[in-house]
């Protein structure tokens, strides 16, 4: 099925440069010209969508309609464009946006960012694959740290949880949760630090770099999944050397703004923003989080 990208642009010059640049992956533009508009097609054509792409000349209060409107619904990946002085941007991040991008922009750059938004997304244009929902209230799951290996994860505790959540809800808490077990993965057992993916990601040789260090490291990722009728409790562990968490959990308001066009860095601040309880252990390589059932559906800051 071919996946659209809701792009909202006052002039279509940037999507005639860069649109091409998609087309091979299987991804058609869907244009609109102003927010009014783009909620209505983001409404009419969620299930087809795959990524959301947005001009910040557009109106702040349109630019937090459509944010807070797929931060409720399916939270795909939402990429705002940006002139170098332009403000209102970090109010987004209330609604899990963190990939932003300044003009001018090379083609390179552009596939660096849309690439990376992509991969953080457990949404459907990851291509799931159902994996049965299994028994019992307690669950342990233990796979090889493989790039292909974490859509099982998600599937599998998506079908713990969509009955709890409701399917829209499952979808936000599954984009968070895919932050921690990347974490897990990247920074954990492969041991890249976050200026080292920082310096990849910008030059579009992140995933190459993955693949490579996949090749040459043996290592596992072990999830444990506990459910009760007030909370869903999951933990998350790896087998690498733990990180320095409480530098991004207890970030600044102000740190993290300046890191808006940073290509990594923001992703554990907001996410422990939206889960009710995250809690780091083993140095930082084990972190359990806690999601209370009465509050599905609220804000992240």
């Amino acid at each position: 099925m071919s996946r659209k990208i809701l792009w909202m642009e006052d002039g279509p010059f940037l999507r005639m440069k860069l649109g091409p640049l998609l087309a091979g992956n299987g991804l058609s533009i869907l244009p609109v010209e102003d927010s009014g508009s783009a909620v209505e097609l983001y409404t009419d054509h969620v299930h087809d969508l795959a990524i959301i792409i947005a001009e910040i000349s557009h109106s702040a209060d349109g630019l937090l309609k459509l944010a807070e409107l797929n931060f409720k619904s399916s939270m795909l990946p939402f990429i705002v464009v940006s002139t170098p002085s332009a403000g209102s941007m970090a109010s987004l991040l209330d609604y899990g946006v963190r990939d932003y991008i300044t003009k001018p922009i090379t083609p390179d750059r552009f596939l660096a960012v849309v690439n990376n938004a992509m991969e953080k997304a457990p949404h459907p244009a990851c291509a799931l694959n159902p994996m049965g929902s299994g028994s019992g209230l307690v669950d342990l799951l233990v796979i090889p740290s493989k790039s292909d290996e974490l859509p099982r994860v998600l599937e599998w505790i998506r079908n713990k949880t969509e009955k709890l959540f409701g399917h829209g809800e499952t979808d936000k808490f599954l984009c968070f949760l895919n932050e921690l077990l990347l974490n897990a993965h990247e920074h954990g057992n492969l041991r890249i630090s976050e200026d080292e993916k920082a310096q990849l990601l910008e030059l579009d040789a992140f995933h190459s770099e993955v693949e490579s260090r996949e090749n040459q490291v043996d290592a596992r990722i072990e999830i444990s999944i506990a459910i009760d009728d007030e909370k869903v409790e999951v933990n998350i562990t790896d087998e690498g050397g733990g990180f320095d968490f409480g530098k991004y959990v207890n970030m600044s308001r102000q740190d993290l703004e300046g890191r808006l066009f940073s290509p990594c860095g923001r992703g554990i601040f907001i996410m422990s923003h939206y889960f009710d309880g995250v809690e780091y252990s083993k140095g930082g390589s084990s972190v359990t989080i806690t999601k209370a059932l009465a509050s599905a559906g609220n804000g992240i800051l």
